[in-house]
């Protein structure tokens, strides 16, 4: 009988597969991977964990919400990706991300883009990407800045998400619009797991993004 870890890596597998797609038909090609684990300190309790079981050539978002032990989880993941050939992005914190040597910044979203057009602008070489605006405020018009040179616009939720933020799903209809409306690549984020993944291809996203998708935990000997 299959195990639950393998359960899992199968469900992983998937998802790999399904943002290899993503790529191959964006509508804007992107420098970062098309899969990518967005971490939450709520919701990925070990980040390190979940980082060593990502596949070689996938991406992770380390966000650390001002956690006081950020610089030694980041410091950790910086090994873990290089050893896996995983790219590594910091969230809102260029500064972690100078000093740990992280492939570039994933930030706050922003109707100004100011920091992330700033950070492009100093570091062309990183791997620069924003939260989309959220409902109502989703369309080019909502944002004041040209945001075109952005490595990545993370458009959410496309599905019913358990995120305290995640607001109504646009759904993927929506979303391939979004895709051909942005100046950017588009990556798809918000309740995205193994068994509706399939619903975004032909959506002209560049990837997909998931937190509970690619950190699975097992679940308690209760059920």
């Amino acid at each position: 009988m299959p195990s639950y870890n393998d359960y899992v890596e199968n469900k992983r597998h998937s998802l790999a597969i399904t943002a290899q797609k993503l790529r191959q038909s964006a509508h804007r090609p992107s420098p970062l991977s098309p899969l990518v684990l967005m971490t939450d300190p709520d919701r990925v309790t070990d980040v390190l964990a979940a980082a060593a079981l990502m596949p070689s050539g996938s991406a992770i978002i380390y966000r650390h919400f001002g956690d006081e032990n950020a610089e030694n989880i980041a410091t950790a993941l910086r090994q873990i990706c290089f050893d896996k050939n995983i790219q590594l992005l910091i969230g809102h914190d260029p500064a972690l991300a100078i000093k740990i040597g992280a492939d570039g910044v994933h930030f706050r979203r922003d109707p100004d883009a100011a920091l992330p057009l700033l950070w492009k602008r100093r570091c062309p070489d990183w791997i620069v990407t924003m939260a989309g605006l959220k409902t109502g405020a989703l369309k080019t018009r909502g944002y004041r800045a040209d945001i075109s040179a952005l490595d990545g616009l993370f458009i959410s939720s496309i599905f019913k998400s358990q995120s305290p933020s995640s607001g109504e799903p646009i759904g993927p209809i929506r979303l391939g619009a979004l895709c051909q409306e942005l100046p950017c690549p588009v990556f798809a984020l918000g309740g995205i797991d193994s068994d509706n993944a399939h619903e975004l291809l032909g959506s002209g996203a560049a990837g997909l993004a998931a937190i509970k998708g690619l950190s699975k935990p097992r679940p308690s000997a209760e059920g």
